[in-house]
């Protein structure tokens, strides 16, 4: 693995989802670690997983949703970039923490890895620039939602 591949905790509770995104951005490039849901992704990052972008669902049946799985992230890991995906339920006001992107699903292969991409990027700018994780996270470029697709 080389020593400057980006890791990805990807956290989806759909078996054919998580196995299609996590094959995805392994293709690219990304070490993906995966959780069925927050409870056993919040193990892993308590364990001291490395994790660049948390690319998680919303809903989820055990334990907090994606929206209180990225606050607890941003909170205690906040150098993770966040990405938060859906195909139920759109953000309301104060669900996404600061910094946090949500993509619609279903969403373009491209649209996803773009996302990443542009996630993994930011944390090894931040990190070569010796950013606090704050002052990265309020210094972030704003991703935009993407929009829905037919």
């Amino acid at each position: 693995m080389p020593a400057d591949q980006s890791t990805v905790l990807l956290v989806e509770d759909e078996p054919l989802i998580r196995l299609f995104v996590s094959e995805l951005l392994e293709d690219s490039g990304f070490k993906v670690v995966e959780a069925a849901n927050a409870t056993e992704a919040l193990v892993l990052l308590e364990a001291g997983l490395p994790v660049n972008v948390l690319l998680t669902d919303v809903d989820m049946p055990l334990g907090c949703n994606g929206y209180e799985l990225a606050h607890r992230v941003n909170q205690s890991w906040p150098e993770t970039e966040i990405l938060i995906m859906s195909g139920r339920r759109w953000p309301s006001q104060g669900d996404l923490p600061p910094g946090a992107a949500f993509l619609a699903k279903p969403c373009p292969n491209e649209a996803i890895l773009s996302h990443v991409q542009s996630a993994a990027e930011r944390t090894k700018r931040y990190h070569r620039a010796g950013s606090t994780p704050q002052i990265a996270v309020e210094t972030a470029a704003k991703i935009l939602p993407f929009p829905k697709t037919a």
